[in-house]
């Protein structure tokens, strides 16, 4: 077999959607669709929700390693990965070590429940068997928001699992989602976002101006006159007022979906000043 029939053998759709952050991590499919599958707006889960069989995720990881023997990263692939079991993981982490010894660090997908089902020593044990970051969408820091949103969630969740990551040193990515509000709920979104934020320390925010998807209930919502969808500028304008309220340190601030067109990132708070004044200018451009 080709290396590419190798890849195609071991994924089971043709694209595979990793995190900016994780471009160069061995993916490794472990589980396909989403525990939840209840967000309004969210189109990325598709698929059933299906744990792969241990011998299945054996069969791949075999593969991989002749794939990428020297990847130092492993990225389990599954819209919220982190769903597993720790038996299960640990069980992966057995595959890991035999098969791909050198991938020392392990990152995946979570949900902020998915943190609440496993104890303090559960994420102790996960993070010594390498369990380096855990990519989490938090969409918005709005009680209102989440619930209306049906994220499952309220803000103290996420204050309360993420101050559980800190305390074991397991790094944490959170996504943003600028427009969830919509017009009506614009400020309260991006201020209680960075509420939020600035309770916890994550290694990089990341924003993802919302797409409304025919699918989904909220793009329902709209059409039905519901849902304010906000323009393009408007959604910077709440993003910009969000970015002006967080006191975060040593976080990577990005947006790779401004005005649909541009990408923005920044060290905070070294380079808050020159982001806001980047949005500005891009802003007056429109």
């Amino acid at each position: 077999m080709t290396r590419e029939e190798l890849y195609q053998s071991i994924y089971t759709h043709d694209t595979i959607y990793l995190p900016p952050h994780e471009e160069r991590s061995a993916p490794l499919e472990v589980q396909l669709g989403c525990s939840w599958h209840k967000c309004t707006f969210c189109d990325f889960t598709k698929d059933k929700f299906t744990i792969h069989p241990i011998e299945k995720i054996e069969q791949n990881i075999q593969i991989l390693s002749l794939l990428q023997p020297d990847n130092p990263r492993l990225f389990l692939l599954g819209e919220n990965a982190f769903y597993l079991s720790t038996e299960y993981l640990l069980k992966i982490t057995e595959l890991r070590d035999k098969y791909m010894s050198h991938a020392k660090e392990i990152a995946m997908y979570s949900r902020i429940d998915d943190i609440t089902r496993k104890s303090d020593a559960e994420l102790k044990l996960l993070k010594s068997k390498g369990l380096s970051a855990l990519h989490i969408g938090m969409e918005s820091g709005s009680d209102s928001i989440l619930l209306e949103r049906k994220k499952g969630i309220s803000s103290m969740d996420i204050i309360r699992e993420l101050h559980r990551l800190d305390a074991v040193g397991i790094d944490y990515y959170l996504t943003i989602i600028p427009g969830l509000g919509g017009r009506t709920f614009s400020k309260m979104h991006a201020l209680e976002t960075a509420r939020v934020l600035n309770q916890v320390h994550p290694k990089n925010i990341w924003c993802l101006k919302l797409y409304l998807y025919e699918n989904t209930e909220l793009y329902k919502l709209e059409k039905l006159g519901h849902f304010d969808m906000m323009s393009p500028s408007e959604i910077l304008l709440e993003e910009k007022l969000m970015l002006e309220n967080l006191t975060v340190k040593n976080c990577l601030f990005e947006d790779t979906t401004v005005l649909d067109k541009y990408t923005l990132t920044g060290m905070l708070p070294e380079q808050k000043h020159q982001l806001l004044h980047a949005m500005d200018y891009l802003l007056s451009m429109e």
